[in-house]
């Protein structure tokens, strides 16, 4: 298996795929930083944290189909994955390979995006006072298994339909139907609803973006804090249902996998 995951690896290192992606992200970033407005005096490491959790929960996603479409379909059609298996790669070991790489690229992906910006915006303009630090790390540290999940979910359609085309429209197509559905279903009842957590877009923007604001003072003046620090139990929650789904989709990805001929 360490040899399909170095194979894959030195693939995407290849791929202008890969490149393109992470310049699309790095290019909404920068549009963000000047939408933000450097300088201003709101602007810093927590108030910028805040105010991108929204950006994230809706680009993340996008960009989790992208990787995870690519490393699991993308060789599919030139049977790539066939010749892997007639030189004696077991199949089990052909998916989880591809599986794990997923996994590890959309994971730093995101600790990237999450970390980076934040960090630069903080090292000028210092952290600040409208979120601590350690909700942040939270609200982040839960986000990972939701993207894990939809990992695990985009690499189960890849096994099915066999074509990064078919899994990313059809990949736009869900998640623009679950955020409708989200926020009809937010709409429509009042407080938190424990079933919704196995509904991506809900789960991510639960788990980072805070709702209630309020005014505080700090150095002489007002400033915008955040009243709702997110509670453990809505963190476990998240993580649950992440959980709960890398397992579902894992074992579904594997069953379509084990039975789909290649070539």
């Amino acid at each position: 298996m360490f040899n399909v995951i170095k194979a894959q690896i030195y693939q995407l290192s290849r791929s202008i795929s890969t490149y393109i992606i992470l310049i699309v992200s790095a290019a909404i970033l920068v549009l963000f930083f000047a939408a933000e407005g450097f300088g201003s005096e709101q602007l810093n490491g927590s108030c910028f944290a805040v105010n991108s959790a929204e950006m994230y929960s809706e680009c993340l996603p996008m960009f989790v189909m992208l990787y995870t479409a690519i490393i699991c379909a993308g060789d599919m059609k030139d049977k790539t994955m066939n010749y892997e298996m007639l030189s004696g790669t077991k199949r089990i070991y052909v998916y989880c390979g591809r599986i794990i790489v997923s996994l590890l690229v959309n994971t730093l992906l995101t600790v990237i995006l999450f970390a980076v910006p934040t960090l630069i915006i903080s090292a000028i303009y210092g952290w600040g006072y409208t979120v601590p630090v350690s909700d942040v790390i939270l609200r982040w540290v839960s986000a990972l298994l939701p993207i894990m999940r939809l990992t695990m979910f985009y690499a189960m359609v890849s096994f099915i339909f066999k074509s990064p085309v078919l899994v990313c429209a059809l990949g736009y197509v869900l998640t623009f139907l679950e955020m409708i559905l989200s926020l009809l279903i937010q709409e429509m009842f009042s407080g938190k609803i424990i079933p919704m957590y196995c509904m991506s877009f809900y789960n991510m923007t639960t788990l980072l973006c805070p709702e209630n604001y309020g005014y505080g003072f700090a150095e002489e003046k007002d400033i915008m804090v955040v009243k709702d620090l997110l509670r453990t139990s809505t963190a476990l929650h998240g993580m649950a249902a992440g959980m709960l789904g890398i397992v579902i989709f894992g074992v579904l990805g594997y069953l379509a996998f084990r039975k789909k001929d290649m070539g």
